[in-house]
């Protein structure tokens, strides 16, 4: 089959590997039809997430099921599907406590050896894992593009949202306006935000924030919490999430956290970074910080069906696979405009 292949640091191109095989009675080998480049997949290829070379790079997919293990009861041949970024057993001890996103057998797919070695969605075929528990049917009125996003982006904005927003009525607060913040402005609607204000540094992303809910955008820079704490009266804002994975987003978040105000972190930050805890102690500030829950496709593939969450104007460029090469570049370059990128494969 022909994939995106990491063969040594800052090198991955379009070439043929082999196919992938039913290696356990729960596993399903999917026909992918479409895919996406994340982020994380540069700083995978350009050696910032560490992980031995020689790999098949994505782990957002949508596809059909091409054949089945044994032990799968719950799919059949031709269903479309959508899977997580990161598989999970169910039945590993820290499955069982609830942290699947971190479950001891799994990992992230097309991320190497060192997390999971569970081959790469950027390929005409893939392998999934505990397929009955992971993998979603998606309904017919769903596109692959709204479809792709639940994988991973969409649910891992609405987990900052949960962990932030506690009662309808509030200000929410998103710094930083890529796939996962933009996701997080999205569903924050669900949980009946009374303003929620979206901040970046580019205006085409803000102007995409207004697409997906955002009633008020502030470009950032050096006055920008000055102007949220003046639209909120003085008060500050109850729910903020940081999305941005920068200092700067971080000390906004805390100079505009109201009274009693939680904050969620799910930018990751490259290195340590100052936090005044004095100050927020003193203000009943609530800090949350974590990995998406992917547990919840479902609910999100059936709020996307119902025609309350559309994120497919996140995906502002659109190729298809024999292209993929060019797309990856456009993202490394972090090219004017690219939001997120769908792969479509015929």
């Amino acid at each position: 089959m022909r994939a995106m292949f990491c063969d040594a640091e800052g090198s991955v191109r379009l070439t043929r590997v082999a196919d992938p095989e039913i290696l356990a009675p729960t596993d399903v080998i999917l026909e992918i039809t479409a895919t996406t480049i994340c982020g994380s997949d540069v700083h995978l290829v350009e050696g910032h997430i560490p992980t031995p070379w020689g790999f098949t790079v994505g782990h957002e997919y949508v596809g059909t099921v091409k054949e089945l293990g044994d032990a799968v009861t719950l799919l059949e041949v031709g269903d479309r599907v959508v899977g997580p970024a990161a598989p999970w057993c169910s039945s590993c001890p820290t499955c069982r406590s609830g942290q699947t996103q971190r479950c001891s057998r799994g990992g992230v797919f097309g991320s190497g050896e060192a997390w999971g070695d569970l081959g790469g969605a950027q390929a005409e075929y893939l392998r999934v894992p505990w397929a009955d528990h992971v993998l979603s049917k998606v309904p017919p009125t769903v596109t692959d593009a709204q479809a792709l996003a639940v994988g991973d982006v969409l649910p891992t904005g609405w987990t900052a949202v949960r962990n932030t927003v506690h009662a309808p009525g509030g200000v929410v607060l998103v710094l930083g306006c890529g796939p996962v913040g933009l996701s997080a402005v999205h569903t924050a609607g669900l949980h009946g935000a009374r303003q929620i204000i979206a901040v970046d540094t580019v205006p085409e992303r803000l102007a995409l924030a207004e697409r997906l809910g955002a009633t008020h955008t502030f470009v950032a820079d050096a006055t920008v919490a000055d102007s949220i704490i003046e639209l909120t009266g003085g008060r500050g804002v109850d729910s903020i999430i940081e999305a941005a994975g920068s200092p700067a987003a971080l000390a906004t978040a805390v100079a505009c956290v109201a009274l009693g105000g939680h904050i969620g972190i799910v930018g990751i930050h490259s290195a340590p970074v100052e936090l005044d805890l004095a100050g927020l102690l003193f203000k009943n500030v609530s800090v949350w910080t974590g990995l998406g829950d992917l547990t919840h496709m479902d609910e999100l593939l059936e709020l996307i069906a119902a025609g309350r969450l559309d994120p497919s104007p996140m995906f502002t460029r659109q190729y298809s696979f024999d292209a993929i090469e060019q797309a990856y570049a456009e993202v490394a370059d972090q090219a004017p405009g690219v939001v997120k990128t769908l792969i479509t494969l015929p």
